[in-house]
């Protein structure tokens, strides 16, 4: 480890991973302490390999491209101990740029969904912070887009003037009360758990049933509705975490959490005439700004 390549091109690097994961497994335990828990690892093939780079330019408004990561990929198929383990993905880089000069000027380093879906972030790191005792930085990498990724880079100079580079995320999600989190049934079970107690719960066949599904970046639904009673089976058809929220004048109904990718859940109310808004909260307004946002009537 520490030898750049004869050509000058980026390379994997294992040394330095452990200690990157044991810090990243340590920045995941104060979520953890806070009810956080970790999807399991998908089947081979469910993540796509993940491409980050080293930009010019911070987390908000980045620069140019000045140098490609390794895409980061999750570590395996084989489950082992705790299935509340939080599980990562990992790519490690030796780059021909020194942390002095990425640190004399703004940079910052950014992960997206895939190659296929390049404009979606997932995490982004600004470099910069204070150096350990080994003269590494330690950057931490925060959710972009309401992806539920964070994680951290760890950047450790040599004495060739290249920087060993390790990008390590995980996704982390609110644990929601009422049963724990499965899937689907989960879901669907928390949201009708968690319905406001004043609204009365329709009976099986008097409520109008409404799909709505949710992609990057729209929301497919009826838009004309019929007063009263209403179920709304919401599925996430997209590939990023998204929400659901139905409001109006002195009306609110919304997910208690989340749907990641291929989950569904459910929302039952009583829908006063009137016209409303449907929308993904996600982002900080973002998915909505970027048209999930839905005009409705009831009537």
């Amino acid at each position: 480890m520490g030898r750049e390549p004869a050509d000058g091109r980026t390379r994997n690097v294992g040394a330095n991973g452990a200690a990157a994961l044991a810090l990243l497994g340590a920045a995941l335990l104060g979520a953890a302490a806070f009810g956080a828990t970790g999807l399991r690892a998908q089947e081979e093939g469910e993540t796509p390999p993940r491409p980050s780079h080293v930009h010019t330019g911070d987390c908000d408004e980045p620069g140019p491209i000045v140098q490609p990561l390794n895409n980061l990929t999750a570590p395996g198929t084989d489950d082992i101990g705790n299935d509340e383990a939080v599980v990562a993905e990992a790519a490690f880089t030796n780059i021909p740029l020194s942390l002095e000069a990425m640190v004399a000027e703004d940079h910052s380093i950014k992960v997206h969904l895939s190659r296929e879906r390049i404009e979606t972030y997932l995490a982004c790191g600004d470099i910069g912070g204070t150096l350990d005792q080994d003269g590494a930085l330690i950057v931490g990498l925060k959710e972009q887009d309401g992806s539920g990724y964070t994680g951290i880079a760890y950047l450790r100079p040599l004495a060739n003037g290249t920087t060993d580079t390790s990008v390590i995320i995980a996704e982390v999600i609110p644990r929601v009360a009422g049963p724990a989190a499965g899937g689907d049934q989960a879901a669907a079970s928390t949201a009708e758990a968690t319905a406001p107690a004043d609204a009365a719960a329709p009976t099986a066949g008097e409520a109008e049933e409404v799909a709505v599904s949710l992609t990057e970046f729209a929301i497919e639904m009826p838009t004309e509705l019929t007063a009263g009673p209403i179920r709304m089976v919401v599925t996430n058809d997209g590939a990023v975490a998204h929400n659901f929220v139905v409001e109006g004048e002195g009306f609110e109904e919304r997910l208690p959490a989340r749907l990641n990718p291929g989950q569904s859940a459910t929302l039952e109310f009583d829908l006063p005439a009137g016209a409303y808004t449907a929308y993904c909260p996600v982002g900080a307004g973002a998915h909505r700004a970027n048209g999930m946002e839905v005009a409705l009537t009831a009537s």
